[in-house]
Parts: C-alpha cells; structure tokens; sequence
C-alpha cells in the first residue's frame, strides 16, 4: 500500500461536517495518531524475550540476571589481535562474562551468539568505521533462553531485524527527540518512517522504528513502535523507561511551531497518567547521551521548565484521549491511497 498524506487537507476536512461524521469525534485536548499500518507496508519485526539490550562503550559493564559482560576491547576488520592473532573480515570484541560459574575471557567476531548457562547473549553489532553512526559502541542482547523461540534459542548468529528481541519495560521518563534532518511542509512523512524503518532494519538490525511516537509539522501524530517496549538509539544511554517522543525536524535549525508543541505536551500529559510519571521526569535525549538531539530549540523549553509546566496544566484538565487512524479512515483524512494489483 502507498500512501500520500495531505496534511493541510486533512486538516480543513476535520472541520467540514463530513469529517465529522466519518471519522472518530474529536474533542479539544485529544490526540489523533496515524496506526502504523497507515504508512508503513512493513509490520513490525523481532521476537518478545525477558531480557536486555545496550549499546556499551569499552569499559561498559551490563548485569542481567547473575550475569555481568563487560566490554574489555574492540578490534576492527582487517587489523590483528594484540595477542598477535591474525587479523579477520569481520570488526570483533573482547569480553568478560563473570557469572557463579566464574570468569571467561572471549574474543568473538560481529554477529556471534554465545549461551552462558540458561541465558543466550548475542553480538548484534560492533560499529568501528570511520564515520559510523554510534562508532565505538558495541550492540549486546542477553535473554533468558527459555524466552526465546526456538529459532532464537538455537541461533548461531545474531541475523538481523527478524530475530531482535522486543524487550518489555516499564515507562518511568518521558524523552524527546528529533530526526536532525530537515523537514518542509510538502514533505511526507509517512514515506520519511517507512524509509527510516528499512534502513533501521538493514542498518542497525532494528525490530522497527526507534521512536514509540513521531510528530510533523502540523501536530499529526505517527505511531511508531509500541511502547510497552523499549525504543532504540545510535547512544550509549539505556532506552528502558523511557517513553520516546520525536519531533520530527532539526530544531538546531528551525523553531517548534504550537500545534506541534500542543501535541508534545497532550502525548507527555496522557503518558504521565498512564503510566504514573511525574512531569518532572521530562528530558532531552542530549541529558542522556552526548549528542545534540533533541535540538536547542526544544531543549530550552525543557530547560527551562516550559514543557514541564504545560504538562502539569494539562493534566489538571484530565488525560487525553488518543484516537487512532487506521486504514479505514483514509480517506476522510485526505489520503490518497494506492493498492498494488495483486
């Protein structure tokens, strides 16, 4: 299915009677948000386990049950091992695994699987090129075994978005983000998410979009991936708890206009109700990690307290209700929708 999102349509058609008796009502406060399905022909991918996901730094040590992994070293493609091992075609890291069965000491290439025990810890990636994204980082997952499907379980390899672990979370920090790439009014942004979801699959070996909610220029909501699982990053900071919001845009560049920060602040009011947030517990991405995201614009009204105080005064008038958009209401939103012959 392709899609072409009108947003200026979409919203004169909100305020024609049509619309109105078509679509979901919509009440002032609430938050209508377009289902995945609405622009993206790919469906989530991964599998559900009891377990973790981090990307560590050398000197990283993660803990995940009685197991603690620590990142001693890494060494890329084509040079050889300090121990004088030779080199290989694949970027590889050193290890240390302590756990009640002791110590062990491994050197494994990109993409290696180890069991240790009754967990199962795969080497999604390690990223050493010049001018990688995340350079430095190595991407780990640990999962009890028993979680996994079998195909995971047994796995010699880590492979790609298919066999990522959605891992659940409980949400506990309401972060904003944004893309840093530019974004003009007669962009879609639908097709933007769908080529991020590809590229996030066949680039970072990522189940789905990094982000549980994206928001364009008019305040339209996109629904990402699902936020009982923790969202991804090309950082060193742990995403469990963190309800990830983007606004789409470079905001070092350009300045949020008020639908999209009415919207920032009905998304954060509706998930501090749901899920016992207090509005202090609101952050940039740059409070996690070093990076600029989610721009100086944005980060000035967190900073100083703006969006915190919107919150609270949204919360005052209730939770809001999302609304969501499925395929079945296209076409009184504006969207034109192709169908691929079968």
């Amino acid at each position: 299915m392709k899609i072409f999102l009108l947003s200026a349509a979409w919203l004169m058609l909100a305020a024609c009677p049509l619309f109105a008796q078509d679509a979901p009502s919509m009440k002032d406060g609430d938050v209508r948000i377009l289902r995945h399905t609405v622009w993206s022909e790919i469906p989530p991918a991964g599998v559900d386990a009891d377990g973790i996901r981090r990307n560590l730094a050398v000197g990283d040590t993660v803990e995940f049950k009685a197991l603690s992994l620590s990142v001693l070293d890494t060494t890329p493609a084509g040079e050889p091992m300090e121990d004088g091992s030779p080199a290989t075609e694949t970027d590889r890291v050193t290890l240390l695994l302590e756990d009640a069965d002791g110590k062990l000491i491994t050197t494994v290439d990109e993409g290696a699987v180890l069991h240790r025990g009754s967990l199962y810890v795969a080497i999604v990636a390690v990223y050493l090129k010049e001018n990688e994204l995340g350079r430095g980082l190595t991407v780990i997952e640990i999962a009890t075994l028993d979680s996994l499907p079998e195909q995971v379980a047994q796995a010699k390899h880590a492979n790609g978005a298919e066999q990522r672990l959605r891992i659940r979370h409980d949400i506990n920090r309401l972060t904003l983000h944004h893309s840093a790439t530019p974004l003009k009014p007669e962009d879609d942004l639908g097709a933007k998410l769908e080529a991020m979801q590809r590229w996030g699959a066949s680039q970072r070996n990522w189940w789905d979009v990094p982000y549980h909610y994206i928001i364009d220029l008019d305040g339209t909501v996109y629904e990402g991936r699902d936020p009982q699982y923790l969202g991804d990053t090309n950082t060193r900071y742990d995403t469990a708890g963190h309800f990830l919001i983007n606004c789409y845009g470079n905001y070092n560049e350009m300045e949020p206009n008020e639908a999209q920060l009415q919207t920032i602040v009905d998304l954060m009011a509706w998930a501090a109700i749901e899920y016992g947030v207090d509005p202090s517990e609101i952050y940039g991405h740059r409070d996690m990690a070093s990076t600029s995201c989610p721009g100086d614009n944005l980060q000035k009204l967190i900073d100083d307290g703006t969006l915190e105080a919107r919150v609270h005064a949204r919360i005052d008038r209730g939770q809001p209700t999302l609304q969501w958009v499925g395929p079945d209401h296209l076409g009184d939103l504006g969207v034109e929708v192709e169908t691929p012959a079968p």
